[in-house]
């Protein structure tokens, strides 16, 4: 019986360990999301993936074409507003996507980033 129980233990374990590593590693330092913006008018925006991965724990909230395999792709590649008018450029799904969620974090009374234009676009 402590056999059965001991080898069900590695098989969980190995299988724990297999799914924690096949995940791709998130960037450790900040971003800065500048493509596709069409004037120099505001600076970019630097945000911390590693307190959005805190403080998200679901990746597919922002990733949400993410398949979970490969590495999730930067928004800005496909968020490019080109004239196909399926998907908005990257400034508008920002504004939307991450202003909407501080936002929404804010009026829950939760701790949540920015939302005004000062406090994203630094100098």
């Amino acid at each position: 019986m402590k056999k059965i129980v001991m080898l069900l233990a590695l098989v969980a374990f190995i299988a724990v360990s297999a799914v924690a590593f096949a995940n791709p590693a998130a960037p450790a330092g900040d971003l800065t999301v500048s493509e596709m913006m069409k004037s120099n008018k505001k600076p970019p925006v630097t945000f911390s993936h590693a307190k959005h991965a805190t403080a998200v724990p679901d990746c597919k909230t922002c990733h949400h074409t993410w398949d979970g395999k490969a590495a999730p792709v930067k928004c800005s590649e496909c968020h490019t507003g080109r004239k196909s008018g399926k998907k908005d450029n990257i400034k508008n799904t920002s504004h939307k996507k991450c202003k909407g969620c501080h936002k929404a974090m804010k009026k829950a009374g939760k701790k949540t980033g920015p939302t005004s234009c000062k406090a994203c676009h630094k100098k």
